[in-house]
């Protein structure tokens, strides 16, 4: 088997802020040399220190983080039980015109922590990266996409949406998705271009960024970065 080479990623020229949860994080590579600010929700400032990375703010009701990393780095502590560390930190973001901005993090730990932010992550603008994924929110609207011929994608109507696409496998035509019903999980590009029109509602569109293969059928990634 040949190496998986990446054939797109984030590119951080185009954003404001990361966004770091507690979950997995991407590697020391992925921030070096990022000029914006690292911000990291509580508990996310943990899964930083790792692979040497300095958050420039935490926030939320710092009840995760490691008290050795508090005394080292500037923190907004908000004690406030009504919403998540995530949602405090958006709102941060969000106040200060940080966005748009990087969500790392979703994914790993606990599945109720996963399932929660998402929820969060849908009421954003924001693009979500985790391990050879991308993520982006649809809302109603007509999108353009140009992927590579055979790019593995899913999209998950949540909490439910209207949609009809051109250039997949398995087109959708007026297809109403819904979370935890029916989606188009694990669908491929079947031509360069994808056109994606959300009726009403929104979905969230996860996209491959390697090579995926089933059925001894390769996947290749987005051709420009996102």
């Amino acid at each position: 088997m040949t190496e998986q080479k990446r054939f797109a990623t984030i590119d951080i020229r185009k954003y404001k802020s990361i966004l770091c949860l507690h979950g997995h994080l991407p590697n020391y590579e992925f921030f070096k040399g990022a000029d914006i600010p690292i911000i990291a929700a509580d508990g996310g400032a943990n899964e930083l220190r790792p692979i040497g990375i300095k958050p420039d703010l935490i926030v939320g009701d710092l009840d995760s983080v490691h008290p050795s990393i508090l005394s080292e780095i500037r923190h907004l502590k908000i004690d406030e039980q009504d919403s998540s560390d995530f949602q405090k930190a958006v709102q941060y973001i969000v106040k200060n015109s940080l966005t748009p901005s990087i969500v790392c993090g979703i994914n790993g730990g606990y599945l109720d922590h996963i399932l929660n932010n998402i929820g969060v992550f849908m009421s954003t603008n924001f693009t979500l990266y985790d391990e050879n994924v991308i993520g982006s929110v649809l809302k109603k609207g007509k999108y353009q996409f140009s992927f590579q011929r055979d790019t593995k994608l899913s999209i998950f109507g949540i909490p439910r949406c209207r949609i009809s696409t051109t250039g997949l496998r398995w087109n959708l035509t007026d297809t109403t998705l819904s979370f935890p019903q029916c989606n188009s999980s694990f669908n491929r590009a079947s031509s360069n271009e994808i056109l994606i029109n959300i009726a009403y509602g929104a979905a969230l569109m996860l996209v491959y960024t390697i090579p995926m293969i089933d059925n001894g059928l390769y996947s290749y990634g987005p051709e420009t970065n996102i």
